[in-house]
Formats: C-alpha cells, structure tokens, sequence
C-alpha cells in the first residue's frame, strides 16, 4: 500500500526541517533481538514453487545460514474475491482476520512453521491490515457500522485506487476492541513475535498505544509501522519506515546528488524523532520491488551490493526482501503468481552472508555512534566509524561511476591502529597517508584493532 504512504512519507520529511516536539522525548524500550535484529520479509506466494507456508519451512535452514533474524511474512490471510485485482487478488485485501489463506495451508500448518521458526532461533512476525478490509469480509457482513462512509451514506475505500478494499472507522470502540482481541489471539495462543503494520499512518496513534499496552502484557513483541511518523516510537512502534534513505540511494549512485544526502536524512532525523528511534533500512520490499524495480535493475549489480552495505552499516536496522539475496531481477506483483528463481545468484548469497557475518559480530554496527570520516573526495566517497565500547568499524563507500583514490581524515587516535578486512579476500587496506583505492561502486569494511 504505496501511494499515499509516500505523500505522508514527504510531508513527514518536510515537518523534519525543524525540531519536532518529539525529538526531545525518548523512543519506547525495545528489546534486544529487535535492535540487533536482520529482517527478511517473504512473499509467500513467491517465496516458492509451492507457493505454500511448506515450501517456506522447507528453506528455513538456508534462511539460518543466510544470518537472518526475524521473519516477517506478508499478509497470510483469506483473500477477498468481491472486486478484487487480478486473478489471485491482493494479499491486503483481508477477507478474515483470524482466518489462513487456503492458498499457502491450515492453521496448522502455519502453527508448525510457527514452531519450526522459533526451534531455529528465528523471531516471526505477519503483516497486519488494519486500515481496510475486502468488501466481502467476514467484519463487513456482521458490523458494516465499523466502516466508514461518505457524506451520501455511501461506504468508502481509504483511497480510491484502492478500489478492490473497504475503509475502517476507529471512531468505534467496538470496532477496537475486536482488533486488540485478535492480534491477542496471534501472540498468545498462536505464538507470534509481533506485525508489520500496513499504512499505520491511516489507523489513529491512539489506537496503536492502546493496542501494544495489550500484547506487552502478553509477552515482548516487535511492532513495524509501513509509515514515519515520529509520534509511534514514543509508545506503540520499535521500527518506522525508512523511505527518506531509500529515495536518496538512487539519486546519489546517480551522480544526481552527493552522499551529503546521507548526512541530511541523519540530522532531519535527530531534528523529528524520538532519541534512540530505530528507522527500518532498506533497498526493496515488495512495494519497491513491485511498483518501482528490483533492486539490481534500479541500482545495477554493483549498485545493489553497495545499496546493501549502506543499509547494513548505516544507523537502524536493516531488511531484506526475499529474492534479494540471490539477485532477483523479476518484478512480484502482488495480484498474480510469481516464482523466485533460487538457483542462480550464488555471488549475491555469498555477499550476504558475509555481510550479515560482520554486521552479527560488530555490535557497533547495531547500536554504536555514528562518526563522519572526512575525505577528499566528499561528493562521491562516503566513510564513516560506527563505535561501541571497544568494538569499531570502520566502512568507505564509493558511490562514484568511477574508481576513486580517497585520502581518509582518520582521527589521530586511530593512526597507529591495526585495520582488519571484514569482507574483501583482497585485503585491502588505508596507505600510511590514510589513502584507499576503491572500484566503482566499491565499499571496504574494517574492523579497528
């Protein structure tokens, strides 16, 4: 759900130009598996040839190797026929809350990849629709006073493109509290870890605070809002979208804009939102990869790698769509059946890994300071440390077309320090003078000794 979210995104950015309330407040306690967390979001449909919660089962040992953390599934139940898109429809047009979608298995079956995940140290989490649900949903049959209407008496969609949906009304109290019961029932008696919370900007602020007081009664959960607004890291949200990095990668690997750019969406950032909010980092999710392109086509081949050490080594917390880590190049629309081919892409898995590797075993990468490194080439060249405790790493980005010789302006603290390669087999390493040589589009990481 991508249109207006991304209206809302840029009147977010644009508030961000000045101090906000909430950036002198402090974000929500968030526990620790969410602040060093790795999230892969699967398209069940997609995921495999199966098209079914088996088929993803069946890979959750590579999802292990990998280096993934938490899980997060697109939308797993029935789908609306009423008016729907294509000949599979929307997996966020929700026929029933409580009920699975026969296309990927039972409850049952969801149960036991439930518990599957969690026998492999994976967190899961499912997306949540509330704004909306399909016009022949189980809500709009029983309690059509939930749902809003127009000034004729006519019921409405949230946005008009979203013609295959009905709107919710949160004016109802009764219409809220069978939303808190029912994502009770997901966390406590099917054992979920938290939700991805679609267009959380259209359900009321209010709604969600409500909504996690009740699931942290339960037991620790994450909550991931599909929006940015400030406002939900003070009680209801770990995570908010991150679209503010993501508009600038493109236009910066473009030459279009310098990796200054970077630099603005951190003080934007630290001007609008609560201390110690974490922003979701990406370079796709299934609305990008979707209705704008795969990462790989967007970025290019190399561009993407560099795209995903960014993300990974940038403050916040990274995801992965699935396809990602083997170069995916196809567009999975959300209407119809696509199918990830895993068996090409062994130079994208490798990368990852390693990435993941490095970002598991450096915690500053998670939660350390962020410094800028200044450079003579402060256009094209991003370099930075991230620090915490004794654990420091440094990472060079080159977002040139070109190769680029960078002279770093290292603190003198750091000039005698051993630098140890945590990616390349290359082992490349700063000169004496502080210099590096870096490919197009070529990044090194180090770990400061």
């Amino acid at each position: 759900m991508k249109k207006i979210i991304l209206f809302l995104c840029t009147i977010t950015i644009l508030c961000a130009q000045r101090p906000s309330p909430y950036s002198a407040e402090t974000a929500r306690h968030s526990e620790a598996w969410v602040k060093n967390g790795i999230i892969y979001e699967i398209y069940p449909r997609a995921f495999s040839k199966e098209g079914n919660f088996a088929g993803i089962e069946k890979k959750l040992p590579a999802l292990k190797k990998l280096g993934v953390t938490t899980l997060w599934l697109m939308p797993i139940h029935p789908v609306g026929i009423e008016q729907r898109k294509g000949s599979l429809g929307s997996p966020y047009s929700i026929k029933d809350y409580y009920g699975i979608n026969p296309e990927f298995g039972t409850l049952q079956d969801f149960k036991r990849l439930v518990k599957r995940s969690h026998d492999l140290g994976f967190k899961i989490v499912i997306d949540l629709v509330a704004n909306h649900t399909s016009w022949d949903s189980r809500m709009f049959k029983e309690h059509p006073e939930w749902f809003t209407k127009d000034s004729t008496g006519k019921f409405v969609p949230p946005v008009a493109d979203w013609s295959d949906v009905v709107d919710l009304n949160y004016s109802n109290g009764d219409l809220r509290y069978y939303m808190i019961e029912m994502l009770k029932y997901w966390v406590r008696d099917i054992g979920l870890d938290g939700f991805r919370c679609d267009v959380a900007e259209m359900v009321p602020t209010d709604f969600w605070n409500e909504a996690r007081a009740a699931l942290d009664s339960i037991k620790p959960v994450m909550m991931l809002a599909e929006g940015q607004y400030p406002e939900h890291h003070v009680k209801a949200f770990d995570l908010t979208y991150s679209w503010n990095l993501y508009g600038e990668i493109g236009p910066v690997l473009n030459g279009e804009k310098t990796v200054a750019e970077f630099d603005t969406v951190l003080s934007r950032e630290a001007a609008a939102y609560p201390k110690g909010s974490i922003r979701l980092r990406f370079s796709s999710n299934h609305d990008e990869n979707a209705w704008d392109k795969p990462d790989v086509e967007k970025f290019g081949a190399e561009g993407a790698k560099l795209a995903a050490v960014l993300v990974n080594t940038f403050p916040g917390a990274p995801l992965l769509y699935n396809g990602q880590e083997v170069g995916n190049n196809i567009k999975l629309g959300l209407f119809e059946k696509f199918e990830i081919d895993w068996t090409k892409g062994k130079e994208y898995s490798d990368f990852y890994t390693k990435l993941y590797s490095v970002r598991k075993k450096n915690p500053a990468l998670s939660t350390g300071e962020f410094f800028r490194v200044q450079n003579d080439h402060p256009e094209r060249v991003y370099s930075f440390l991230r620090t915490q405790g004794k654990n420091t790493v440094l990472a060079v980005l080159n977002f040139s077309k070109d190769e680029q010789k960078t002279t770093l302006e290292l603190p003198a603290s750091m000039k005698n320090k051993k630098f140890v390669d945590a990616l390349s087999k290359n082992k490349v390493t700063p000169s004496n003078d502080g210099s590096i040589t870096l490919p197009r589009h070529g990044y090194a990481l180090w770990i400061v000794q």
